[in-house]
């Protein structure tokens, strides 16, 4: 960072050199809350065009339906309620972790997983006991409606828990637990309910998100090498884009996993380093001996720079010499044309 981006020597009367975009987490929420919105106005019409059935696999006109089932819920409020609170406290900190592209894909593909894994599974079990079923059965199977983001929240706090897991949630708000044990827990959960054949959760869904959030991890698969501009990066999340990490929120509260807050993030621990070339085979052209050139000029300049900002910091304006001040004005005309 040029010493003109920094607060105590930019010019008051100056724009400002950045601006704080809104975070991925924000439009989704806001995507969820109108469709559920205009759903209930409408009679559920948004429901239905867009919700995912076991018949839709075999109907490539509504794979479409893979997707949007994840952005509208039941008229149930604490559904989308509780889906959104655990996107909101615990998805920010793994939006941080990644960017906001990055999350952005890995959410998207998070909910096609799984509503192709509940519907795929679904169709496949409609197929191989046909013979065994009434009219009405193989029809309630294949076209009943399944919506919700579940398959891509619960994604969301897989990741959360393993590349967090030391940080303290509380579920329900009283009981606290390291991250990874809320993880494991969610997977229990849904793997004993995934076995009760009456119940209207798909649990399956919420399995497949937590499989492909371990998968995503472990592989260390980026999708932004692939459809992304520019080299991606992962950034070592510091815990302050919003407020400090000690203060209790309150989490993911649906389908029986409760309030969560999350606290005591771990400091100490290097996650990763920052900014880590994460591009996987994606990189750009190597740069001309010209180039090399210049960016070791501008290495060197940064370091000149640096020194006499300490020195200002330490001492006031008034401590420069005439010829430091001339090479200060020097340098930032030269970062100014490097922009």
């Amino acid at each position: 960072m040029g010493f003109q981006d920094r607060d105590y020597y930019r010019d008051p009367y100056s724009p400002p050199t950045y601006r704080k975009e809104r975070s991925a987490i924000f439009y989704i929420i806001m995507l969820n809350v109108i469709i559920w919105i205009l759903d209930a106005i409408t009679d559920r019409q948004f429901s239905a065009a867009l919700c995912l059935r076991a018949a839709d696999v075999i109907e490539p006109l509504n794979w479409y339906r893979f997707l949007t089932h994840g952005f509208c819920h039941a008229t149930d409020p604490m559904h989308i309620i509780g889906n959104m609170f655990g996107l909101f406290f615990l998805g920010r900190a793994v939006e941080a972790r990644y960017g906001r592209r990055e999350f952005t894909f890995f959410y998207l593909v998070a909910i096609i997983i799984g509503g192709f894994y509940w519907a795929g599974g679904n169709y496949y079990s409609v197929v191989a006991n046909q013979d065994s079923m009434t009219a009405m059965e193989k029809a309630y199977a294949l076209y009943t409606p399944c919506v919700g983001a579940s398959g891509g929240v619960t994604a969301v706090i897989i990741l959360f828990a393993l590349n967090f897991p030391k940080v303290t949630v509380l579920i329900w708000g009283l009981l606290p637990m390291p991250a990874f044990a809320l993880g494991i827990l969610i997977v229990v959960m849904d793997l004993m309910g995934s076995q009760n054949q009456n119940t209207n959760i798909a649990h399956s869904v919420h399995l497949a998100g937590a499989g492909f959030a371990l998968l995503y991890y472990v592989s260390r698969f980026r999708f932004t090498s692939i459809f992304g501009h520019g080299r991606p990066k992962v950034q070592a999340w510091d815990g302050n884009y919003d407020e400090p990490l000690n203060r209790s929120r309150n989490g993911y509260g649906s389908n029986g996993y409760g309030n969560s807050a999350y606290s005591n993030y771990d400091q100490n621990r290097d996650y990763e380093d920052d900014y880590e070339d994460d591009s996987y085979g994606y990189a750009p052209p190597s740069s001309s001996a010209e180039e090399l050139r210049r960016e070791e000029e501008m290495r060197q300049l940064q370091k000149e720079v640096d020194a006499l900002l300490r020195k200002i910091s330490m001492s006031g304006m008034q401590s420069l010499t005439p010829s430091e001040l001339a090479r200060l004005r020097e340098a930032s005309q030269k970062f100014r044309e490097r922009r």
